[in-house]
C-alpha cells in the first residue's frame, strides 16, 4: 500500500514548526512528498520537492506506527539540491522477510548536511506491508549515517548562509588493507572545512580560528548581529556605529537582509566582504569595534549609551602562507584601499 502527503500539507506543518517567517518573496523553503510502498523484504519511496543548499533528506523505518519500535532500516541520507524527484528501493536490516499487513511507520527528515539531528521538519508516516510498486523517480544511491562522518563540534558561530563556521567530522573508519592512498593520509591538519572564511571576532570564540590559510584561497570575512525580534535587530542597524578594519584598512562590507535561521530562535543581520584570493603571504588582523547612537535592548541586554555596554570591540588574527601545490600566484592582495568584490559566495 502506498502513502503519500501533498506538498501543501507538509508546508503548513514546516510553518507550524518553525512559526513566523520573514515576509520576503524571495525567501526559499525546503519541502518534501513522500510516496511509499513497503513489502516483505523491502521498501521503494519516492521523495520529491525543493531543497536550499546545506540541506538534506533523512527517512528511517519502524515496525510499530508513529516512529516507535524498533528499526527496520537505518537512519539514511539521500543528498538532494534544489527542485528534485528521487527514489530508492531499500531492504529490510540484516536481509530480514517480515509479515504482510504488520504496521510499519516510516519517519522523514529535513535536516543538515551530515548532521541528521539538526532537524528542520520531522513526520513520521503510517502504513502497513502490502504489495511493493515499482519506483516513481529516478533510483539514486543514499547511505547510512552511521557510515558518515559525524558532526563531533564546531564553532557555534552561524555563517551568512546559515550553516556553522569550521564543523569538526569524525573520520569514517578505514580498512586494514587499502588500495590507494588513505584518506587519512591526505587530510591537511589545521586546514578547516571552509578554508578563508574568516569571522572577524574570531578571537573571543573557541574554534573559530581560521586556521592555516593560502594565496590561493579566497578571504571572505563576516561578522553578524542578531536580537529576538526583526525590530530590534533593525534598532541595532538604524544605531549602530562600526569601525572594522584589515591591518588598519577600513573594511567596506555588504549588509545582508533581516533574517531568520533555522535552529536559531533568533533573528539576524550578516555583514559580509569577499576579498578574493591571491593574497600576499603575511600576517594580518582585523579589529572590530562597535557603538551606538542611542541605547538599544537585543532582547537580552541593553547596548548605547548609559547601558553596561556602551561599546563593544574584538578581533582575529590570520597568517597567508605560500601555497604548497606549486601553483604561482601573482600578488594582488591587499590592495589600498581594501578592494572587495560583489556577492558573498555559498559555503
Amino acid at each position: 500500500m502506498r502513502f503519500a502527503e501533498s506538498s501543501l500539507v507538509v508546508l503548513l506543518l514546516i510553518i507550524m514548526v518553525f512559526g513566523a517567517q520573514a515576509q520576503d518573496e524571495t525567501q526559499f523553503t525546503s519541502t518534501v512528498n513522500w510516496f511509499y510502498s513497503a513489502c516483505d523484504d523491502r521498501m521503494v519511496i519516492d521523495l520529491s520537492g525543493a531543497m536550499e543548499q546545506g540541506y538534506d533528506l533523512y527517512y528511517q523505518a519502524f515496525d510499530q506506527f508513529g516512529g516507535l519500535g524498533e528499526a527496520i532500516t537505518g537512519l539514511r541520507r539521500i543528498s538532494v539540491n534544489e527542485d528534485y524527484a528521487v527514489s530508492q528501493v531499500i531492504y529490510w536490516l540484516d536481509g530480514a522477510t517480515r509479515a504482510l499487513n504488520t504496521p510499519i511507520s516510516v519517519v522523514i527528515r529535513i535536516a543538515r548536511e551530515n548532521d541528521p539531528d539538526s532537524t528542520l521538519f520531522q513526520e513520521p508516516s503510517d502504513d502497513t506491508l502490502g504489495e511493493c510498486e515499482e519506483p516513481g523517480s529516478t533510483l539514486v544511491e543514499g547511505s547510512d549515517v552511521s557510515a558518515l562522518p559525524q558532526l563531533v563540534s564546531s564553532s557555534g558561530v552561524f555563517t551568512p548562509n546559515g550553516s556553522m563556521l569550521n564543523p569538526v567530522f569524525s573520520q569514517p573508519v578505514e580498512p586494514i588493507v587499502q588500495i590507494g592512498a588513505r584518506p587519512s593520509a591526505i587530510l591537511m591538519p589545521d586546514r578547516m572545512a571552509d578554508p578563508g572564511l574568516i569571522f572577524a571576532e574570531c578571537a573571543d570564540v573557541d574554534g573559530a580560528d581560521p586556521g592555516i590559510l593560502y594565496d590561493t584561497d579566497e578571504i571572505r570575512v563576516f561578522w553578524s548581529w542578531y536580537a529576538k525580534t526583526a525590530q530590534q535587530v533593525q534598532d541595532h542597524l538604524n544605531t549602530a556605529q562600526y569601525s572594522v578594519t584589515l591591518n588598519s584598512l577600513d573594511i567596506p562590507a555588504e549588509i545582508s537582509e533581516i533574517k531568520q535561521i533555522p535552529g536559531s530562535l533568533n533573528w539576524w543581520v550578516f555583514y559580509t566582504a569577499n576579498f578574493g584570493g591571491k593574497w600576499e603571504p603575511g600576517v594580518y588582523e582585523i579589529g572590530l569595534a562597535v557603538g551606538w547612537s542611542q541605547a538599544i535592548s537585543d532582547g537580552y541586554e541593553e547596548f548605547g549609551p548609559g547601558t553596561a555596554n556602551e561599546r563593544l570591540g574584538s578581533r582575529c588574527q590570520f597568517r597567508i602562507q605560500q601555497n604548497p601545490h606549486g601553483v604561482a600566484v601573482l600578488h594582488e592582495q591587499p590592495a589600498m584601499p581594501l578592494r572587495t568584490y560583489s556577492g558573498f559566495p555559498q559555503n
